[in-house]
């Protein structure tokens, strides 16, 4: 082997090493987001005593917000 297809080896799995660093960042950010989303939506429990369509309604078709 000469000089040349060492460096160039080198750069390939330097390259493979930095993207694969660069997808476990991305992958813990996003479950990061995912727990901070969840726990700010914990208060909106459903299990909560709210007001809930009753049968025979079109239930779905209309989102009623109270605040």
């Amino acid at each position: 082997m000469d000089i040349a297809s060492i460096a160039s080896a080198a750069s390939e799995m330097k390259a493979a090493e930095t993207q694969y660093a660069a997808n476990i960042k991305v992958m813990k950010m996003a479950l990061d987001s995912q727990k901070a989303g969840l726990s700010l939506l914990s208060p909106l429990d459903v299990s909560a005593n709210v007001n809930r369509a009753s049968e025979g309604t079109a239930k779905g078709s209309m989102v009623d917000i109270l605040a």
